[in-house]
């Protein structure tokens, strides 16, 4: 035993030895600063990139630090700054498939400010949505970009002692007591409105609706998309309200509004992914899209002009969220926002008419 305690200490003391071999030539900004003849400060500033030293002065620093392999300590240099130059991203799931277009597009825009990003699931049912605020916290990110469910904001109070300690964080998505916080939607009831008189222009008067528990306050599609055909004089009976959890609910949906007589002659869903579903039970009931039953989406997603019939949806607005998203919260990071007060952004929405849409049919049956 003995022995191997010798052995272990010998390998100790040449391993410390190799460290300060090592650090004995490691260029120190002490050393840059004798070699390019200025203070120690002026080397800080230079390789900070400041705008302070001038440009033939910082281009002599940087050479010499880049001749003798100076490299700058990112870490102790964000710790020194308060900052790690890292946003974090909290969305529901990567499942639907509406949430990795979103978080793909919200990666590109924090990228483009310089940014890294880091990424959190909460959940379908944000069950995590606490906890990953937690951890966004502890790792000492710059801001946090958070995308609500259909939950609304679960970790409310947590949220909100995080806004007042002055975490800058902005939300996605509308949820009671969202106008307290800076909060980027789209215009999901404009949408909806769309939709609702696209609809109408086609002569339709049975539609169904398949889609989620009321939950966007006033900008909830499928609220409004029901008032909005009312007021064209289209009532939808409560038979032909659907609400939906699971891909499976979707099918009983079809199934259960093809029995009905008289059959309606457009569905509204209230996602494409929901829309694909209808589309695909209609089609193995032997139907057509749209010669007997026309389908309208929402969201627009990639597929949605793939798919045969191209699907009418609504869109162009995800990307535009996305950038308004993290463009909110950069500017709230770097203190250059003018308004102290929270701010709402609501992004325009526009239907996009495709195959899937079509005028009722003569005779539904």
């Amino acid at each position: 035993m003995q022995s191997i305690a010798i052995a272990v200490d010998t390998y100790c003391n040449r391993l410390q030895d190799c460290v300060y071999r090592l650090q004995s030539h490691m260029l120190k900004l002490e050393d840059i600063a004798k070699l390019a003849g200025v203070s120690h400060s002026t080397v800080s500033r230079a390789l900070a990139g400041s705008t302070l030293v001038n440009r033939a002065t910082r281009e002599r620093i940087e050479a010499i630090a880049n001749d003798h392999g100076y490299q700058v300590n990112q870490v102790a240099r964000n710790l020194k700054l308060q900052h790690t130059n890292t946003i974090g991203l909290i969305a529901p799931e990567l499942s639907n498939p509406y949430y990795p277009k979103l978080v793909q597009s919200i990666a590109n825009c924090v990228g483009d400010s310089g940014y890294s990003l880091q990424l959190h699931l909460s959940g379908k049912d944000q069950e995590n949505e606490l906890n990953s605020l937690i951890n966004l916290r502890n790792n000492r990110v710059d801001g946090i970009l958070l995308v609500t469910g259909e939950h609304g904001l679960v970790a409310s109070e947590y949220a909100a002692g995080l806004h007042k300690s002055g975490m800058p964080i902005v939300f996605m998505g509308w949820f009671p007591g969202a106008e307290d916080f800076d909060f980027v939607t789209g215009d999901d009831a404009d949408g909806a409105r769309q939709i609702a008189r696209h609809l109408l222009e086609l002569g339709h008067k049975n539609i169904a609706v398949i889609g989620k528990t009321v939950h966007r306050g006033p900008f909830d599609r499928t609220t409004v998309f029901i008032n909005e055909v009312a007021q064209g004089g289209v009532v939808i009976d409560i038979g032909n309200r659907y609400e939906i959890t699971s891909e499976q609910d979707v099918i009983l949906a079809v199934k259960q509004l093809l029995q009905t007589e008289p059959r309606p002659t457009a569905i509204f869903a209230y996602q494409d992914s929901i829309a694909m579903v209808v589309c695909k039970e209609l089609h193995a009931a032997g139907l057509r899209v749209p010669d007997d039953i026309s389908v309208i989406g929402f969201d627009d997603l990639d597929i949605a002009s793939f798919v045969s019939p191209a699907l009418t949806t609504v869109g162009c607005h995800i990307d535009a969220m996305a950038h308004a998203f993290v463009n909110r919260l950069t500017d709230r990071i770097s203190g250059g926002s003018a308004a102290a007060q929270p701010t709402g952004i609501v992004v325009p929405t526009v239907l996009i008419p495709r195959q899937s849409s079509g005028n009722t049919p003569l005779k539904p049956r």
